[in-house]
């Protein structure tokens, strides 16, 4: 079966070998097996047997089919080691060529159950030959197998274009064609090429259409199982059990509080047993979505499928005339309408009984038995993907118990203080009021009742009722996240001055967490409440020096990321050297810094206190003991011989010590003349220069003169007899030979004893430094599982898409300057103290010539790389995985305590063999760690000599274990003739070549080396870009584990030492009965100095990976994958469809879909918050807008989505809350907030306008309940959470301070701009479509948007509807009793957010200078608004950004297009009713609407003839309308009406003529539309543009919003580069 690609057969040999090598490994050895050569362990083989193959084991299950791994049975009892191995083999290799089908995890097991029988029938008749399905050479099974699936995908990825994904089927529909068995009939193999499953061409179509041909298949098969229409009713289809309940619950409540005081409960009783009938009818309702939504896939739908559909449609009918009638038969008694609803509710009851049991419900599910089957047929839609998602009985219960004190309080505080009980009794009064008419006669011509105040009362209460269930949510979770953070030990370790208290207890953690066949920590609740430090290892331990050098490692690297300067590291390292008179550890000195100078003074004045404060002090007892023993080492080292001074002092010293007598025998007062003379001596030695060898003695002489005679009492004097300095001078070795840096670094830690008097307490200094120790430190105290040894670990690699972001800053884009701001100077001002810890640390470089020079330039372009969101900045980071494995090797293959003092750089060196340490230690780590960068344009960037492509050379270059992966593009002769050519299309690996040099020079050139290049079937981006990418490179990967790491995210040395413990993840269940399939990690944004936007993204996003995904994995169960930084059980999602999906549009946010797909086919997702990962975030307004538009873009997909859908239904009621609330509710609920003020606002203009409200005796109680409402969206929605993890891990003052700081720096604004967003770009995607990916970038924001720009990407969104809430505001403040209602002030606080945000959040937004340009660019943009059209681009031509803003209604649909008008009709009915309004037109008829319509007629018809009239019906009008305000028929009140009935009129008509543009065009008009749009827009910009330039009159208002959006250095900055850049040009322009 020599069909397949070279490249992917070596490929995968690689792949496999790795796998097995690791996995043998990791089996314990068997006794057996002991002290023979150990061959490969038949249970590393079944491990892997399971995991490849377990997925096909259950499709052939599911399908009916025997599996093809069974058809050896009747030979033997079990598979050989070679059969296993080419089990897994040929799987390997149908998925490393697979290309796009890797998505379609089941059409691979279709393929490899047929290519593994013919594989098993070939080895078991070795003598008979045997006809395969596809033969002829290498690439039979690319050109035969893959091509023509992959054609279908292509041709049915084309058609996504139309925009309705009922029109064409994505990865899913064409995956789930395997579900069924009918795929073994229907398609066969060696498969037909006219089977319903292929799609065929245009050209193929067209061609059968000439022929006539008949026997060509019939056509291209629909949608399968699922169709994503475009409706806001999938939500009620997904979670139609939640709807349910909040409408019957609220029918409940409102029959409750309505019933009079003296009704018996019996009757009471009685009538809340309606909610039943309202029961069946939703039921009924739902039966009917899903039939209409379902109706297009009905041909790919199974037979038994339709019967039940057919069945539920007839049962729900039935029970909607049986409920009532049973209701209306049972006045005198309930017992048969509450027979009835048992016998109806029976089985949703035994259903949602099973889930507390979930070894049943799992069972149930997943049988195939036949009776079983039918048990389950009726409950739910048996597929493939599903079943066993349930979770353990404590999981259960955990989740259960949250949403029953969630839904207690929700429904408690509705039915009694905010929306039940305080509405019942206005309501009843309304309805009694009598009206005596309408002041709206035509619109309300015979109302005899008060229906319609009631449905303005009670609308937006119910849109709040459905609302406030995501405000509940916020809070339950905020105090259940912070409760089990608080047990998860987090924020225990927050300042510098914790860590110095818990100091101590480190080395023990670390052995406890870091060290492998260690038992010291507990675990579960024993953890949580403990709180014993660990004990410190033994000081000549091998903990101890595997600490050390750990903890070395980490400062070391934090100088070299500039953290810290070299002071500060010469404070933090610990000493490599060991001494055997100290049983203590030698602690870092910033720990012990000015401890033996205060000493000395408590010695020389208050000698009675020093025993206590040493008892107290341990870090000074340590100091002190410390310096002792190296003062000692220091004389026994500088005299030769035994000298008896020095042997009788300190024999009578350590007696003392011994006895505890020494602070009573000794005077320590003559201690700082003893201390003075020690720093000099010190600082000789240090020198070590021969000259000083008289000093020394001199010194020495002094240092015995004072023992002797100050400091030792007379009687325990010793008397020297020789006192000569000759002979002291012949006992004395110096300089010292022999000087070793152990020596050095002794002398130099002891000198640094004796003289630091300053704190060391703000060491280190910088914020980040401070951040990660802090949390490095708190992790070790957490729960995590205990490290394996390096080579028992699993193996794990890193994958990170790029497509063409920054890799390295060049110096040019370094000095760019945009409005006088370049990045450097930018950079310098945000971290001023990593500025000069770089300086100091290339000063030596920067002194050197030319050749120095370009090395200065590449060490800068690095330091601003790895402050920005760069390629360069994630590769290092990631590295550092390599950089601790091999060190974690080296501490688990060293043999004694001297090879860990020494360190892992000499274990470089080679032995007597030849053969060095390291590279045992570097080979062990390639087996464990790969990292593949997915360059998606590689190639290309090669090809053209884009500078990116020489940096990720120079990345490769830098770090040769790393890999890129990319797609090549190769111009070849077309196989079908000759003179035409095509591309072929490749997935190749690359990396660094060794270096060469030039013939003759010294220059080296590095170059890439291509590894592996497999052929694909064709371009392979035919879905979403990323997740495409990421398939392509998948093939490259290699381990158990895969961690998706995003371009703009960095790792952290300290953190790289945790990943073997988070990998062990994997392998334990924790209570739960599985594994976990993906691990959750927690994130630190690291770009939140950037700005103040960028401070409040952060913390909000912040609070989102921590408190928040620590609720939703633990207990709510329902984390899913949110993107980056998770690591994926790599073997379990390679056979499953990957780590996302790639169907264009409907999977726009790619990653969740990883964590959908994970649950549905019975993986779990848990989060750890022990290890951290940074990540960049944007930092700019447009930047977030354009993130948060993508977002809800892709919610808006995702509640279209099959996925969501299947979750909805597949879940246990609470659960399913759960989901609902965390992923499309929390959208859905922000849409309904927005909705809530427009229903508000409409509400209450229908009542004033009306006449209805000042017959009205007192106000409503709306305002109360909606204020209390939009207080409670800002507060807890946003606040609490984020109040709640700032104050876990930093203390509640901070948490305080950081809040109200935030709110100063209109925060507030911020996020209720962002509302905005969220809202038009949810509302949008689900009605009409238009979503696409939307590249942020991931820049410095610095430069100043134009007015342009932010009108084009806001208009729509927030402007349009900012003003239409002006409107309503006014009117309802012209015409209300009250003005100044909390509800109404919290709506103007969101429409100024809306229309002054994009300016207020805007670098340089109110400066003078920059408003002058804005204006001109804007007039430049707004007046080419007839030079639009194909090929201009929205940023140059008004009409062309118009054009754009309507594609959405091109590809719309019916209902889109029919909500867009019917929703434009508001305009209307608010014009009608300002008419009425008016003093001289009160009770007219339709005048005006008649004579706009004649006005239209004659303005199409007789061109000139219009002109003429326009003329004189202006002249008419101006006559009467100073006729009709001089007699006072005509009030200025009346003109300001006029102008507000016409403003919304106008845009009605613009709304309705844009969702009827095919319509519209065909009469002729169209281009009025376009110039009534651009009026629009032109009087909308000049608006807005007028505010802001009356601000920028003043230069303080610039002061001001400078130093809000940027911190204060930057601030300062800012404006002295723009002082000096002004003096220069002047000073210039002066010498012209």
């Amino acid at each position: 079966m020599d069909i397949h690609n070279k490249d992917n057969v070596s490929n995968q040999r690689e792949h496999l070998i790795l796998l097995l090598a690791n996995v043998h490994m990791r089996q314990p050895t068997r006794e057996d097996n002991q002290g023979e050569l150990q061959l490969l362990d038949d249970r590393a083989l079944d491990v892997l047997m399971d995991k490849f193959l377990g997925n096909y084991k259950k499709w052939c299950s599911y399908v009916g089919l025997e599996s093809s791994l069974t058809l050896t049975k009747h030979n033997q009892q079990e598979l050989a080691q070679q059969k296993k191995l080419i089990c897994i083999g040929l799987y390997l290799l149908i998925w490393g060529e697979a290309a796009n089908l890797r998505f379609m995890p089941e059409c691979l097991c279709y393929i490899y159950h047929h290519m593994a029988s013919e594989l098993f029938k070939m080895m078991e008749r070795d003598t008979e030959p045997i006809k395969l399905a596809y033969e002829g050479g290498e690439e039979a099974f690319l050109k035969k197998v893959v091509t023509p699936i992959y054609k279908t995908i292509a041709e049915e990825a084309k058609r996504s274009g139309e925009g309705k994904h009922s029109k064409w089927r994505n990865y899913d529909d064409l995956n789930e064609y395997f579900w069924s068995n009918q795929c073994i009939d229907q398609l066969g193999w060696p498969m037909k090429t006219n089977a319903g499953f292929f799609c065929k061409t245009a050209q193929e179509l067209e061609l059968q259409k000439s022929e006539k041909k008949l026997d060509m298949g019939d056509g291209c098969m629909g949608k399968i199982n699922f169709v994503e229409i475009r409706s806001f009713w999938h939500l009620f289809r997904s979670f139609d059990r939640m709807w349910s309940f909040y409408i019957m619950s609220l029918q409940a409540m409102i029959i409750i509080a309505w019933s009079e005081t003296g009704e018996s409960r019996g009757a009471v009783f009685h009538k809340v047993l309606r909610i039943f009938i309202t029961a069946a009818q939703l039921n009924l309702f739902q039966v009917i979505l899903d039939i209409a939504l379902s109706w297009s896939a009905i041909h790919g739908m199974s037979e038994d499928v339709k019967l039940k559909y057919i069945l539920k449609a007839v049962a729900a009918t039935l029970w909607v005339i049986l409920m009532p009638l049973a209701y209306e038969y049972s006045h005198t008694t309930h017992l048969l309408f509450i027979l009835a609803i048992l016998i109806y509710l029976f089985p949703s009851m035994v259903s949602e009984m099973l889930f507390v049991v979930p070894s049943i419900r799992c069972y149930l599910e997943t049988s195939d038995f036949k009776i079983l089957k039918c048990i389950t047929w009726w409950s739910q839609t048996r597929l493939y993907i599903g079943r066993s998602m349930h979770e353990s009985a404590w999981s259960f219960s955990k989740y259960t118990m949250f949403w029953i004190v969630l839904l207690v309080l929700k429904l408690t505080f509705s039915y009694y203080a905010e929306q039940i009980m305080p509405l019942i009794g206005p309501t009843k009064e309304i309805m009694c009021v009598h009206m005596p008419g309408y002041d709206l006669p035509e619109l309300f011509p015979n109302v005899k009742n008060n229906k319609g105040v009631v449905i303005a009362l009670w609308s937006p209460v119910i849109l709040v009722y459905f609302m406030d269930t995501q405000i509940w949510y916020a809070i339950v979770s905020t105090m259940v996240g912070g409760l089990y953070g608080a047990f998860q030990h987090i924020g225990e370790i927050q300042t510098l001055g914790m860590l110095r208290s818990r100091f101590q207890s480190l080395p023990g953690a670390f052995v406890a967490c870091l060290i492998p066949d260690k038992k010291m920590k507990e675990s579960g609740f024993k953890l949580a409440f403990s709180r014993k430090f660990h004990q410190v290892p033994a000081i000549n331990g091998k903990e101890a020096h595997q600490f050390s050098q750990m903890w070395n490692t980490i400062i070391s690297s934090f100088r070299e990321e500039d953290l810290i300067c070299d002071r500060e590291k010469e404070l933090m390292l610990m000493p490599c050297w060991t001494d055997p008179d100290l049983k203590f550890f030698c602690w870092p000195i910033f720990l012990l810094a000015s401890k033996i100078p205060i000493a000395v003074d408590i010695a020389k004045s208050r000698n009675g206190e020093l025993k206590h404060i040493l008892d107290k002090d341990n870090y000074m007892s340590c100091a002190v003991r410390e310096c002792y023993a190296s003062i000692k080492h220091l004389i026994n080292t500088l005299f030769v011989g035994e000298s008896d001074e020095k042997l009788i002092i300190f024999d009578i010293i350590d007696d003392y010590i011994n006895k505890g007598t020494l602070l009573t025998n000794l005077n320590l007062s003559a201690l700082p003349d003893l201390h003075g003379h020690f720093v000099k001596l010190t600082e000789y030695v240090l020198e070590n220069k021969n000259e000083n060898d008289g000093q020394i003695v001199n010194i020495l002489v002094k240092m015995l003169e004072v023992v002797r005679k100050d400091i030792m009492k007379k009687d325990s004097a010793p008397e020297f007899k020789v006192h000569s300095k000759q002979i002291h001078l012949r006992q004395l070795k110096f300089s010292v030979n022999s000087e070793t840096e152990a020596w050095n670094e002794r002398i130099k830690r002891l000198h640094n004893l004796l003289t630091f008097k300053e704190s060391a307490m703000d060491v280190p200094s910088n914020l980040e430094a401070r951040r990660r120790l802090t949390f490095f430190s708190n992790s070790l105290f957490m729960e995590m599982p205990s490290a394996p040894k390096i080579e028992n670990m699993l193996s794990f690699s890193v994958l990170t898409p790029y497509y063409s972001e920054d890799v390295l800053f060049s110096t040019v884009d370094l000095e760019k300057e945009t409005d006088g701001i370049s990045i450097l100077f930018y950079l310098q001002k945000i971290f001023p103290d990593e500025w000069r810890n770089f300086l100091e640390r290339v000063k030596c470089v920067r002194e050197k010539g030319v050749e120095a020079k370009d090395d200065f330039e590449k060490e800068l372009r690095l330091w601003a790389s790895y402050r920005g969101q760069t390629l360069t900045k994630t590769v290092r980071g990631i590295m550092y995985n390599r950089k601790a494995l091999e060190l974690q090797a080296f501490f688990d293959m060293a043999t004694d305590k001297e090879e860990l003092r020494k360190g892992y750089k000499s274990a470089e060196a080679s032995n007597s063999t030849g053969h060095s340490r390291s590279a045992d230690c570097q080979a062990l780590a390639d087996m464990k760690f790969t990292y593949v960068v997915a360059c998606q344009q590689y190639s290309k960037h090669k090809g053209s000599g884009d500078q990116r492509a020489n940096d990720i050379l120079r990345l490769m270059t830098t770090y040769p274990s790393l890999r890129v992966a990319y797609i090549d593009e190769v111009e070849q002769t077309s196989e079908d003739s000759k003179e035409t050519s095509e591309k072929i299309y490749y997935s190749a690996l690359a990396k660094a070549a060794p270096q060469t040099n030039h013939t003759g020079s010294s220059i080296s050139v590095n170059q890439d080396q291509v590894i592996y290049q497999i052929k694909l079937p064709g371009p392979p981006i035919l879905g979403e870009g990323k997740p495409e990418n990421q398939n392509n490179s998948i093939i490259f990967t290699r381990g158990e584990g895969l961690q998706t790491i995003d371009m703009n995210q960095d790792y952290y040395i300290e953190e790289a030492f945790k990943t073997r413990n988070l990998l062990q993840e994997f392998l334990e269940k924790r209570g739960d009965k599985r594994s976990p399939t993906i691990l959750g990690l927690r994130e630190h944004i690291f770009t939140r100095s950037v700005s103040s936007l960028a401070w409040f993204m952060s913390n909000q996003e912040h609070s989102f990976v921590t408190i928040a995904q620590r609720v939703l994995a633990n207990p709510l169960k329902v984390r899913f994958h949110y993107g980056h930084p998770d690591v994926f059980d790599r073997v379990f999602h390679l056979t499953r469809g990957g780590v996302s999906k790639a169907s264009k549009v409907i999977n726009l946010s790619e990653d969740i879909f990883a964590g959908f797909n994970s649950t549905l086919r019975g993986g779990t997702v848990s989060h750890h918050e022990y290890i951290q990962v940074g990540k960049g975030r944007d930092v700019g307004l447009n930047q977030i807008s354009m993130f948060e538009a993508k977002v809800a873009n892709g919610n808006g997909e995702q509640t279209l989505s099959r996925d969501v859908y299947r979750l909805g239904q597949q879940f246990d009621f609470f659960r399913m809350l759960s989901c609902y609330f965390t992923t499309v509710g929390f959208y859905f609920c922000s849409m309904l907030t927005v909705l809530t003020v427009y229903v508000f606002l409409y509400g209450r203009l229908y009542l004033v306008l009306s006449g209805v409200e000042k017959e009205l005796r007192e106000p409503m109680m709306m305002e109360v309940v909606l204020a209390s409402q939009s207080f409670l969206q800002i507060v807890f929605l946003m606040a609490m959470p984020m109040i709640m993890e700032i104050g876990l891990e930093r203390g509640f003052d901070n948490a305080l301070f950081d809040f109200v700081l935030m709110q100063l720096q209109l925060a507030s604004v911020f996020f209720t701009f962002q509302l905005g967003t969220k809202f038009h770009y949810y509302c949008k995607t689900l009605l009409h479509g238009g979503a696409e990916y939307q590249g942020t970038g991931r820049g410095f924001v610095v430069v100043h948007a134009k007015f342009a720009e932010n009108f084009r990407f806001y208009s729509r969104s927030h402007f349009v509807k900012a003003a239409e809430m002006i409107i309503l505001l006014l009117v309802y403040h012209i015409f209300g009793p009250t003005f100044g209602d909390l509800f109404s002030l919290s709506i103007w606080f969101m429409v100024g957010a809306w229309l002054s945000a994009p300016f207020l959040l805007n670098p340089s937004g109110i400066e003078w200078h920059e408003i002058v340009e804005d204006w001109t660019d804007w007039k430049k943009w707004i007046y080419e608004y007839d030079n639009g059209g194909i090929g201009v681009p929205p940023e140059e031509s008004w009409e062309s950004w118009w054009e754009k803003e309507l594609e959405h209604l091109q590809h719309s649909g019916k209902l889109g297009i029919f909500v867009e008008i019917f929703l434009a009709l508001r305009f209307f009915i608010f014009q009608y009713g300002l008419v009425y309004q008016l003093s001289a037109f009160k009770n007219m008829n339709n005048s005006l609407w008649v004579s706009k319509q004649l006005m239209l007629r004659l303005g199409t018809d007789f061109q000139l003839l219009f002109r003429i009239i326009k003329v004189s019906v202006f002249v008419a009008f101006l006559t009467i309308l100073i006729t009709l305000m001089a007699y006072r028929l005509l009030l200025p009140r009346d003109i300001f009406l006029c102008m507000l009935a016409l403003i919304p009129t106008g845009w009605g008509l613009l709304l309705i003529a844009q969702a009827c543009k095919p319509l519209i065009q065909q009469q002729g008009i169209w281009s009025w539309v376009v110039t009534l749009a651009w009026v629009y827009d032109l009087v909308m910009g000049a608006l807005l543009f007028s505010p802001i330039a009356l601000l920028a009159w003043f230069p303080f208002m610039s002061e001001f919003q400078t130093r809000m959006l940027f911190n204060q250095a930057f601030s300062r900055g800012l404006h002295i580069s723009r002082i000096v850049g002004g003096q220069r040009k002047y000073e210039s322009s002066n010498k012209d």
